[in-house]
């Protein structure tokens, strides 16, 4: 799995987008489908999008969906769906990483509610309802479902919280605190987005949460690519030992040194339930889905011989913060649809003689007119 990769996708995407909650991790196997999947000229783009070679992207989509699935807390799953009219080649589905494969018959009311258990059997019911909407020229919808869940290895206990400034102050919250003894949990991070302030939270089944703060007058976009960056190490940080250590009193977004019995760290934050819902067409061309949304051709022959675009492309995620634990869920979906053929209609001529008229008898070789009349009165028609 090319870690680096999808980390780099949702990086990007956060600086394009930072709000709400995304999931690169399922978003970008579905792009490497696609990427395999598609004719130039968007196949190298999904490719450069994907950042694996074209004629890598199929195997890579599997071992990423693969190695994603096998890690403890995690489930991930792939779905295809395909009306009877997309014609899908059969080794084009033979390809695929292990999917659910269906069928979508064209009325919404049957097709809707499979994909929307689908989605709910998939998450641990986190979503209910599938991204994409079903819709009679819907030849077919490729999707993923990621669900992850890590209870604490301390939980936390709750508390009321009321900001004294920022825009929550004077707010009674929903709070949640915890005190431990790995100062290093903690850490500060000199990055271009200013000095972040990050702090892991310890998952008992190899996941952790990582709470990020900045100065208050920067945006998502910039803080939460930054802090991907200080994960990869790409910047300075200084852990909590050190910060202990230092003669400076240390200084950093939300981070203070108090009196304590002995050395530890202690976090209080809010309980948070976070739902987004993204149209990645909105950013086509950072996924690579410029071209083949277009409608002048079709753009995936490997799949069939029915000229297909992409019509829709869009992600829900969900993530949940609690004293016991964290959970998450995203289902991304992409649905195709025939491509509108232009028809190029010929044009004919109709004129009807209903009223006096003249003709002409020409002799076709000379131009020689042979006789020239008026029909001044029609025969009737026969009773």
């Amino acid at each position: 799995m090319d870690v680096r990769a999808i980390n780099r996708m949702t990086s990007e995407w956060l600086r394009a987008d930072g709000t709400g909650v995304v999931s690169g991790a399922g978003l970008w196997p579905l792009l490497a489908v696609l990427a395999s999947s598609a004719d130039e000229p968007g196949r190298s783009e999904l490719a450069d999008a994907v950042g694996v070679p074209a004629d890598e992207c199929m195997e890579a989509a599997r071992q990423a969906l693969k190695a994603i699935g096998d890690l403890e807390g995690v489930d991930a799953a792939l779905g295809v769906w395909a009306n009877v009219a997309a014609q899908v080649n059969p080794d084009w589905t033979a390809q695929l990483p292990p999917a659910n494969v269906g069928e979508l018959t064209g009325e919404p009311a049957v097709d809707q509610p499979k994909l929307d258990a689908w989605a709910r059997e998939n998450t641990r019911g986190l979503i209910d309802r599938f991204p994409v909407d079903a819709d009679p020229d819907t030849m077919l919808t490729l999707a993923s479902a990621l669900a992850v869940r890590t209870t604490w290895a301390r939980k936390f206990s709750d508390e009321n919280l009321v900001p004294k400034s920022g825009p929550w102050a004077k707010e009674r919250l929903a709070g949640l605190s915890r005190t431990w003894q790995e100062l290093d949990d903690v850490r500060v991070a000199t990055t271009p987005a200013g000095p972040l302030t990050q702090t892991r939270v310890e998952g008992d089944n190899g996941l952790d949460v990582h709470l990020v703060l900045g100065d208050e007058d920067r945006r998502s976009s910039e803080v939460l690519p930054a802090a991907m960056a200080v994960l990869a190490g790409e910047h300075e940080a200084r852990g909590g030992t050190e910060l202990l250590e230092s003669d400076a009193t240390p200084s950093a977004p939300g981070l203070t040194v108090v009196p304590a019995q002995r050395r530890s760290v202690s976090v209080t934050a809010v309980r948070f339930t976070v739902r987004s819902d993204h149209d990645l067409l909105a950013h086509a061309s950072l996924f690579g889905l410029d071209t083949v949304r277009r409608d002048d051709r079709g753009h995936f022959a490997r799949i069939g011989p029915v000229p297909l675009r992409v019509d829709q492309a869009r992600q829900s995620a969900v993530a949940v913060f609690s004293a016991t634990g964290f959970e998450a869920a995203a289902v991304t979906a992409i649905g195709m649809r025939m491509v509108s053929m232009p028809v190029r209609k010929e044009r004919g001529l109709r004129v009807t003689y209903d009223r006096p008229f003249g003709f002409l008898a020409v002799h076709r070789a000379t131009g020689l007119v042979l006789f020239a009349g008026w029909v001044e009165s029609a025969e009737p028609a026969k009773r």
